[in-house]
């Protein structure tokens, strides 16, 4: 039922806890709402760029070139030499470069570059992930008040073994799996075994990162990490040690020891030129609404590659207790902040999940553009303990379980129909706008593939 108080904070939240819901007993630290957290073993299926170069840029005989800025995009006008003509449309003078690349994308989806999966999935053939997202523990060092992985029944001491782990990373190399991300249930440092997983992945050229609250990275591997590791995201709600203590209810002293840990990787980065991209990342929560202007400017001062400001994720009993509307309240903070970015670093809002109470490509008052959550093979999701599911919000349902880590191949496991038969259960049966959390995974990727599995008339006339 729906529960509406304040918190401790002082902000009001909202929660949709049933009644007779059956509770956690030692659900771990308090969110935003309360240590009120639903066992999820007991609610099996209940309702059935720079200034171009003129140099760099091809030039007609006789031809001028003028740079022309707007709103910091730069365009290129073509005349002739001593002649000035007035812009008249279809004069055929050449792109003007007004939109930027982006140099990351933080807010879509990147299937159009693995369209040999798509085919698989039209086909009816059964295909590997393109990617995997997996906690490496099933608990954390930090508390932080926004933490989804307390909804997923945190355990104390659980984590994925060194055998079963790099078994598992042998095994994604044999299927094709392109990247995999350590940034599931719990603090993937406190897992020793996460720094030769990650080297012997890049052996077999699988992409790896790494979400961490990062205090207890260990620095005498920290080449071992930068070396073979796509990107390092470094999740701070943050921009001061005061709000540091509040939001990840962690001493203010470990503000400063993750300062400095960042700025080593940075230099460490530099220094060696490594790839590994390296950034921040804010979940947005009222309770951090006063640090988001903080953390732009730290984020310039550390000289990481990005920050980005992302949703706060709830589940579907609302259990850390989110009010998308109070995101409109900021958006000129949030714009604000973006206004920091330079040419070596990029300020991001994820504005279509950010405006998820509003009228978006995704989202209307949080009902989705899509009916069926088709995503889960092509996204995995493993939980911190080894078992695999086809998605983090459904992690400790059974009738979901496809597999364990420590105890089966995971080989073996995408090969059996069991595996094919969980995922056409999510796909048949799951009411993506009741049952699924706002800001899921696999939002941008369903998208996709519901336009692609629902083609209006007549697609020949593009």
């Amino acid at each position: 039922m729906s529960s509406i108080e304040k918190n401790r904070f002082g902000n009001q939240v909202e929660t949709e806890i049933p009644e007779d819901a059956t509770l956690a007993k030692r659900p771990g630290h308090k969110l935003r709402t309360s240590n009120k957290i639903v066992d999820r073993t007991k609610i099996e299926d209940q309702a059935n760029g720079e200034l171009l170069n003129s140099d760099e840029l091809n030039k007609g005989e006789g031809q001028k070139l003028e740079f022309y800025a707007f709103d910091d995009q730069v365009g290129v006008i073509r005349s002739d030499e001593g002649i000035i003509e007035e812009a008249v449309p279809n004069q055929f003078t050449g792109p003007s470069y007004r939109n930027k690349t982006e140099r990351f994308r933080f807010d879509g989806h990147k299937m159009m570059h693995h369209l040999d999966r798509v085919q698989a999935w039209q086909n009816g053939e059964p295909f590997a992930p393109i990617h995997i997202d997996m906690g490496l523990t099933k608990f954390c060092n930090t508390a932080c008040i926004y933490c989804y992985a307390v909804v997923q029944n945190m355990t104390k001491g659980l984590m994925i073994g060194r055998e079963a782990l790099l078994n598992y990373i042998e095994d994604c190399g044999r299927l094709g799996v392109r990247s995999l991300g350590f940034i599931g249930d719990g603090e993937p440092t406190l897992n020793p075994a996460l720094y030769d997983a990650t080297v012997r992945a890049a052996e077999l050229n699988i992409d790896t990162s790494m979400a961490t609250n990062g205090l207890l990275i260990d620095m005498d591997r920290a080449h071992d990490l930068l070396k073979n590791m796509s990107w390092i995201r470094f999740n701070l709600s943050a921009g001061t040690a005061e709000g540091f203590q509040k939001v990840h209810q962690s001493k203010s002293n470990n503000f400063e020891l993750l300062i400095e840990k960042i700025k080593a990787l940075v230099k460490i980065k530099k220094e060696n030129n490594y790839n590994c991209t390296l950034g921040l990342q804010m979940v947005l929560i009222p309770e951090c609404f006063d640090q988001v202007i903080a953390e732009a400017k730290l984020g310039a001062e550390l000289g990481v590659d990005y920050f980005v400001i992302k949703q706060c994720s709830d589940s579907e009993y609302k259990e850390i207790g989110i009010n998308y509307e109070d995101y409109q309240s900021i958006e000129d903070i949030l714009k604000q902040a973006e206004s920091y970015s330079n040419d070596d670093y990029v300020v991001q809002v994820k504005w279509n999940k950010i405006g998820a109470a509003k009228e978006t490509p995704l989202y209307k008052n949080g009902f989705r553009k899509y009916d069926v959550c088709y995503g889960t093979p092509f996204l995995l999701q493993i939980s911190g303990n080894g078992k695999i599911y086809p998605c983090g919000p459904f992690f400790n349902k059974e009738r979901f379980y496809i597999g364990d880590l420590h105890q089966d191949s995971f080989y073996d496991l995408v090969k059996s129909q069991r595996y094919w038969d969980v995922h056409n259960d999510i796909a048949n049966s799951v009411d993506v706008h009741k049952d699924c959390a706002i800001g899921c995974r696999q939002d941008y990727v369903n998208k996709f593939l519901w336009d692609l599995k629902n083609p209006p008339e007549h697609i020949n006339f593009i």
